[in-house]
């Protein structure tokens, strides 16, 4: 039965949203503070806990691309608008007068807070779940939920008697699913401390070798659950507790390197793959239902879905796995549309 959180340890009742962030983190360092007692490593929980800390401006920041999408709307409508302001031109409501900026945004005799009041209301109720699902921290903090939940299953793992085999196979999805947030936060950190190329390039590097470790030491579930599962929850906690001082360089430190340094396995390529063209299409296909109903031939439609199908692709990966990766995931890509596709 989990342990209630202190009512001392919680913010004042006039802050609600930092109460339920506070909650939920308590949800994740309290198990992984006494899976770290049970395995005698050392666990910085007051660095964790600070890193983990309520950031309102996080969410505000996630706002900000919802505010660009509005202001690239309004100044749509702004440059538009002349050409649809004459009599029997586009979306005018009568013969005689030019629509306004309201009815040109929101359609004739509409009232605009009938659109804008649920909008903020839903940006109100994203607000709160952002807080009560612990959202609301630095990026570069985003490994710890996972590092701690994989330090708790693997002491789980240990102490458990029967059932090991699902245990061991959720401990090692768990482990797999590591990687693509400490890439994500290497890729943050270069982005925050200049973006430079030498600095991008050694911040994923390092990200690759703490990918490698974990996974070579889930690999070892398959015969020796105990011992695996031990190393699996030591990594989880020296790597959270490094994330959490700040030595996003040294995540892994050079005690602990692991005997390969490369890491490109093929299902990790397909499910990236898999993933962006799964997203392409589903874009390309709105596109394209959205073009045929206005009346755009099929002859334009079929290669020019081709092409957008590819483009979009190759956005996606580059937005997710940088473009280096987003390049190399694209040339594989493109050799089913050559005249030698690899089948």
């Amino acid at each position: 039965m989990e342990e209630p959180v202190p009512e001392t340890n919680l913010p004042a009742w006039w802050r609600p949203l930092s109460r339920l962030h506070h909650r939920w983190v308590e949800k994740h360092v309290v198990p992984a503070e006494k899976a770290a007692a049970e395995l005698g490593i050392d666990f910085n929980a007051l660095a964790i806990r600070k890193a983990l800390g309520y950031q309102r401006w996080t969410y505000l920041r996630r706002l900000r691309g919802l505010a660009i999408f509005f202001g690239a709307l309004a100044l749509f409508a702004l440059v538009t608008r002349p050409a649809t302001c004459r009599p029997g031109g586009l979306l005018t409501t009568d013969q005689a007068r030019c629509p306004t900026y309201n009815e040109y945004v929101f359609g004739p005799s509409t009232d605009p807070w009938v659109s804008i009041t649920p909008t903020l209301g839903a940006l109100a109720l994203l607000w709160i779940i952002s807080a009560w699902r612990g959202e609301n921290i630095p990026r570069l903090y985003k490994p710890l939920y996972p590092l701690l939940i994989l330090l708790t299953a693997s002491v789980d793992l240990i102490a458990m008697d029967g059932g090991r085999y699902t245990k061991a196979t959720r401990l090692s999805a768990k482990a797999a699913e590591l990687g693509l947030p400490l890439r994500t936060m290497a890729r943050n950190a270069a982005s925050d401390f200049g973006n430079r190329r030498v600095l991008r390039k050694r911040l994923l590097s390092h990200a690759e070798l703490v990918e490698t470790a974990v996974m070579q030491a889930a690999d070892g579930l398959v015969h020796d659950r105990t011992a695996s599962a031990r190393k699996i929850g030591t990594l989880a906690g020296l790597i959270a507790g490094n994330i959490a001082d700040g030595r996003f360089t040294q995540i892994l430190p050079p005690a602990e390197p692991p005997e390969e340094a490369a890491i490109a396995p093929d299902r990790l390529d397909g499910g990236r793959l898999a993933k962006a063209c799964l997203c392409s299409a589903i874009t390309v296909t709105a596109f394209a239902l959205l073009l045929a109903g206005l009346g755009t031939p099929v002859e334009l439609l079929v290669p020019l879905a081709v092409v957008a199908f590819v483009v979009t692709a190759y956005v996606l990966l580059g937005l997710w796995y940088g473009l280096a990766e987003a390049t190399r995931l694209t040339r594989s890509l493109m050799s089913f549309f050559s005249a030698s596709p690899p089948f």
